[in-house]
């Protein structure tokens, strides 16, 4: 069987117009095969990025996205609200973009600010150490 498939092999690549026209045939089931499957993994992305409630919103220029849990009740917040972040019991920063609220059962909610690069290092190592509060801004 395995002498067979190779004489029909050969014979089939025996002259270079038929080794050709095979390469140029494997060459294009190939592509589109990476082709359905990169369709369908980016479309699987997508799903997945929309059931955990990705934000429609870009961060602004200057600004970085910082992530923090909450460590208690959170306020009814969603993505594009504003609120004041308050660290060590003093408001550190004012009206700041909510970009997304992320809720996974059995953990808690993360919540993603866009803080202007400046004050990045000082609200990521905030919540950290689980000392950030955040009050919504009407």
């Amino acid at each position: 069987m395995k002498t067979k498939l190779l004489e029909s092999w050969y014979e089939l690549c025996r002259d270079a117009t038929r080794q050709r026209i095979v390469v140029v045939s494997l060459s294009v089931i190939c592509a589109l095969l990476f082709m359905v499957s990169a369709v369908s993994f980016h479309d699987n992305d997508v799903a997945t990025s929309d059931l955990q409630g990705a934000s429609r919103h870009k961060i602004p220029f200057g600004f970085r996205a910082v992530a923090m849990q909450s460590a208690g009740p959170l306020p009814e917040i969603h993505s594009g609200d504003y609120v004041d972040v308050i660290i060590d019991s003093a408001i550190s920063l004012e009206r700041v973009l909510v970009f997304d609220v992320i809720d996974l059962p059995n953990r808690q909610t993360t919540v993603v600010l866009a803080v202007p690069m400046t004050e990045v290092a000082m609200v990521a190592n905030a919540a950290s150490l689980g000392v950030v509060s955040l009050v919504l801004v009407g």
